[in-house]
Parts: structure tokens; C-alpha cells; sequence
């Protein structure tokens, strides 16, 4: 077996990089002191919050985070089920783990994200620092009632609010581009009416299960809806898409019993498969474009909707009619 050397300067050279790569010398890896504490307060100097340093503490009630803190790395603060209040500081750039900030091999530090999940945190303000909100960072946070959405925030990150049952508001400041697969997911309490303009895509799952979700309208510049999106939004009563959107996800609107649609935007190229199935409320539909792909059970169970009204003609699309068996369909249809 070969035998290597590694001479004490380079292994000096290398520990050093390593520790400023990832910010070792001002990483709170483990703090004993008062660990049993209902109170806890993080040294002023401290820029990153290590992974899991708090992980399941049961005795925090009250958690104060200085303004050198940067970072905040996954599981930190997760399952701390008496965490009640949390004071974030204005400086905070990320909570957990982004995969692009590991260039060193992933077992070193994996991205297992939920920074705050399954807290008791009840209100959670966010500095304008903050960029992403990144995996689980509040997941199953059941006792969480308000959050804000700061302007700086570019992506809601995968199932950031999933599971938080008693969420009922979110203060959007400003939009971020993407909210992120199952972000909002089983949020049963959000009653949202409004989102943001400047939202570009709507994930999988990013609001399926919200049953009190009450929005009429999608914002412009919306242009991806993604599968299961808004499934099983019971309350869901949009009565218009944004020109702009060109792909409905599978079962993106599956089971959305008000949902109060008219017509489609010219945008849309793509309808994929049962992506308005269960939509009883539906009762007439007018295309004003013609799609590239329209999934055969695209109106699956619409068992009201009896008018579709499309620009095409007869045979140019497959599938007809799209799973609507009692709709009529109006082909070469020009609104008058």
C-alpha cells in the first residue's frame, strides 16, 4: 500500500483554510452554559450558529441571537417544543444549510434543514437581511400564528411553513421568485386572499392541503403552477389566471371545489394530467390559445362543467374531451 507524507506546514495551511471556509473560529458548535436555561442567550461575536447545537431542548422558552450572527445552519433550534420567542438579528443572511455554501464533501455538514421545526415559537419576525428561507426552517412550528416575508427574500425554500396548522397570516413585504415544493403545505389555517406580484413559480405542492386558502387571483408574472400546487384547496375561488402562465402542473388544481375559473390565458402551453380533476364549481371554460399538450383527464369528475369553448379545430387536439364526459365543446370558438 502506498505511504504518503504530508509535511506539518501544508497540514497548518490546510486546517486554516478549512476553519475560514467555514467560519470554525466564530461557529457556535456547542454551548454547555446554561443549558438547562428557559432563557438563552448567544454570545455577542458569534457569526454562525452550527448545526443541531440546540436539538431538542426541551427547557428553552426564550432564545436571543446577537446582530453578528449570520448564519443559522440546520436543526439548530429543532424540536425545541417550549421555544416560544425567538429575536432574530438584522444582520442574519441565511436559516440552514444551502448546498452551494458546501464545497467540502456533504458528509461534513448535510443539509437536513429545520432550523426552528417543530418549535413552539408562536410569531417569527424577519430581518431584511434574510435572502432565502431555506428547507423545514419552520416546519411543524404548530403553534406559529404570523409571519413576514422581508423584500429581501428570493425563495421560500421546500416545505418551509409545511405543517404549521395554526398559521394564519403571512406579511408579504415583497415577492419572492419562488416558493418552494410543499412550502405552505397543510397550512389549514392560512387565509390568504392575496399574493404578491413579482412570484415567477409556484412549486409542487406549495399550498396543496391549505383548506382556508381563500385567493381569487394569482398574481402577474406568475408563469409556473406546478403539480398538486393547490390540491385539495377547498376554499381556493380563483375566477382568473394571469396571462403569463404557461404550465399547469398534474393535479395542480385537484379538488378545489370553488375554484370559479372562466377562461385560460393564451400563454398556456401545457395542461398535464388531471389538473383540474374534482373542480365541481367549474361550469363553462373558453380557451384562448391553443395549448401544445392538453392531458385527455384534464377535467377529470368536472361533472358540472358542460361548455368548453376552444379556438382550434375539431381533432387538433387529442383527448377530447379532456375528462369533462358532460361538457359540449365548441371548436374554432372566436369570443364575440
Amino acid at each position: 500500500m502506498a505511504e504518503y507524507i504530508i509535511q506539518e506546514e501544508t497540514l497548518t495551511k490546510l486546517a486554516d483554510a478549512f476553519r475560514k471556509h467555514f467560519e470554525l473560529e466564530s461557529c457556535l458548535v456547542r454551548y454547555i452554559k446554561n443549558y438547562s436555561s428557559d432563557e438563552i442567550y448567544i454570545p455577542e461575536g458569534v457569526v454562525r450558529i452550527g448545526r443541531a447545537v440546540y436539538y431538542g431542548n426541551t427547557y428553552i422558552k426564550t432564545l436571543k441571537i446577537p446582530d453578528s450572527v449570520k448564519y443559522i445552519d440546520d436543526n439548530a433550534f429543532c424540536n425545541c417544543r417550549n421555544l416560544a420567542s425567538v429575536s432574530l438579528p438584522n444582520g442574519l443572511i441565511r436559516i440552514g444549510e444551502d448546498d452551494d455554501f458546501v464545497t467540502i464533501p456533504d458528509c461534513i455538514f448535510s443539509s437536513n434543514g429545520g432550523v426552528f421545526s417543530s418549535s413552539a415559537i408562536e410569531s417569527v419576525y424577519l430581518p431584511d437581511s434574510v435572502c432565502e428561507i431555506l428547507y423545514k426552517a419552520f416546519s411543524y412550528c404548530t403553534n406559529l400564528r404570523n409571519i413576514n416575508i422581508p423584500k429581501s427574500i428570493t425563495k421560500i425554500g421546500n416545505q418551509a411553513f409545511s405543517y404549521c396548522t395554526n398559521l394564519t397570516s403571512v406579511d408579504f413585504e415583497g415577492a419572492p421568485k419562488i416558493i418552494g415544493n410543499m412550502a405552505f403545505s397543510n397550512c389549514t389555517n392560512l387565509a390568504l386572499t392575496s399574493l404578491p406580484e413579482g412570484i415567477i413559480t409556484i412549486s409542487g405542492n406549495a399550498f396543496s392541503d391549505c383548506t382556508n386558502l381563500a385567493l381569487t387571483s394569482l398574481p402577474k408574472g406568475v408563469t409556473t403552477i406546478d403539480g398538486y400546487a393547490f390540491s385539495n384547496c377547498t376554499n381556493l375561488a380563483l375566477t382568473s389566471l394571469p396571462e403569463g402562465v404557461t404550465s399547469i402542473g398534474r393535479y395542480a388544481f385537484n379538488n378545489c371545489p370553488n375554484l370559479a375559473l372562466t377562461s385560460l390565458p393564451e400563454s398556456i402551453t401545457a395542461i398535464n394530467d388531471y389538473a383540474f380533476s374534482n373542480c365541481t364549481n367549474l361550469v363553462s371554460i373558453t380557451f384562448k390559445g391553443t395549448p401544445t399538450r392538453l392531458s385527455s383527464g384534464a377535467f377529470e369528475n368536472c361533472v358540472n362543467l358542460t361548455t368548453i369553448n376552444v379556438p382550434w379545430a375539431e381533432g387538433t387536439l387529442w383527448g377530447a374531451p379532456w375528462g369533462a364526459t358532460n361538457a359540449t365543446i365548441n371548436y374554432n370558438y372566436v369570443e364575440g
